[in-house]
């Protein structure tokens, strides 16, 4: 069965939540004042926004201590406000599909760490697109869409690596790739299905902003390389 992975919140674990009450209050022990406020969406942002949990999760000396979807939400929540980008859904969204990748993604199989290996299968879906059903079209437009935004905001040297070298587009070509992924993808009917029909719009009208806050959070935090 096709998943949409598009909330790292509606996903944290219980580990997650014991180490955002020892970053905040510096003991493992309960703090009901503290748990109360997990329950409410709004009140849950605000914590994990709260600089004190942000410098934990970035001096983490292993990262696996916590869930891939709070290592990725709060490091894109972080990147994408400094970037001018308010908007908690967009975060929850870019920050799923890393958590995703990271662990190889159930549409695809990349991984973070691969981008060569990966890179000429996720440019055949512009191929497979043409005499699909309507129905495999929206999560290969998901698919495809998801496989660019962490070509583009991760591995930027290496895109620019191939088009250098081997007269391949360049970054600001799957930018748009991207970009017309979603927004065909937002149009979809089974976009309501998935609560994804605002999302991608959204997304694709931020999408370079978006990348370049990427491509800042892989080079000051990640450390994949090129």
């Amino acid at each position: 069965m096709h998943t949409v992975a598009t909330s790292c919140r509606e996903r944290f674990q219980p580990r997650d939540f014991e180490f955002i009450l020892e970053a905040l209050t510096g003991t493992r022990g309960g703090a009901p004042e503290l748990e109360s406020l997990f329950e409410d969406p709004g009140s849950l942002l605000a914590v994990l926004d709260h600089e004190q949990l942000v410098k934990a999760v970035l001096e983490l000396p292993f990262p696996l201590a916590i869930s891939p979807e709070l290592y990725f939400f709060v490091l894109v929540r972080r990147s994408l406000k400094h970037a001018g980008i308010e908007d908690a859904e967009i975060a929850d969204y870019v920050a799923a599909t890393l958590a995703a990748h990271a662990g190889g993604s159930p549409l695809g199989g990349a991984r973070l760490d691969k981008p060569d290996a990966d890179f000429t299968y996720h440019v055949d879906f512009l191929g497979e697109l043409e005499g699909i059903s309507d129905y495999d079209r929206f999560f290969l437009e998901v698919q495809c869409g998801n496989h660019f935004l962490v070509l583009t905001g991760l591995f930027p040297k290496f895109l620019r690596h191939r088009a250098d070298r081997r007269g391949a587009p360049g970054v600001r070509y799957y930018e748009g790739v991207a970009r017309s992924a979603f927004l065909k993808a937002g149009d979809h009917p089974l976009a309501d299905e998935f609560a994804v029909r605002s999302i991608y719009p959204r997304l694709a009208e931020c999408f370079t902003e978006t990348r370049r806050a990427l491509n800042r959070m892989a080079e000051d935090y990640l450390f994949l390389g090129s």
